[in-house]
């Protein structure tokens, strides 16, 4: 007996789904309203480079931008390649100055950023600048005080 239910199942997984009978209907129920729960945050795990630091592709207005993350950035800052590519005018005659950096006074152009989006965590509306000298947009805290945990532990930064 035991012979013949193995024996029937290896030809029931043997058949293509073709040749299966199709499955039960389920029963007729009435139609309700079930507003699904919002999937737990997926968490981002970035691993330090050679160099250091940690970088990361987003999409900012659904066009990928290769960022530094850094935590010690006050704003996103794109350089003008990568806000052109992404959709956001930047004119060299609004260039004003925005801040001190680790190298003096830092000049650039405001701007709005309608959505930021890493790995399934948008962010719409965010500050950000553009720095004309920038070698490699950043990816600071106008964006990363949105994400709900940031941590750094060895050589992986966490995002969740």
């Amino acid at each position: 007996m035991l012979m013949m239910i193995a024996f029937g199942t290896v030809i029931g997984l043997a058949l293509p789904t073709a040749m299966r009978p199709p499955a039960p209907a389920p029963a007729a129920t009435p139609a309700t309203h079930v507003t699904a729960a919002p999937a737990p945050p997926r968490e981002t795990v970035i691993q330090r480079e050679g160099d250091g630091h940690f970088y990361a592709f987003a999409n900012v207005n659904n066009e990928p931008i290769r960022f530094v993350v850094d935590t010690g950035a006050t704003m996103v800052a794109l350089t003008p390649e990568d806000a052109r590519r992404a959709h956001i005018n930047f004119d060299p005659a609004q260039v004003v100055p925005v801040g001190y950096g680790a190298s003096g006074q830092l000049n650039g152009q405001p701007v709005m950023i309608d959505l930021l989006e890493l790995d399934g965590k948008r962010a719409g509306q965010v500050h950000g600048l553009v720095l004309p000298n920038l070698p490699v947009s950043l990816l600071g805290q106008s964006y990363l005080r949105q994400i709900a945990t940031v941590s750094i532990s060895n050589d992986e930064m966490r995002l969740k």
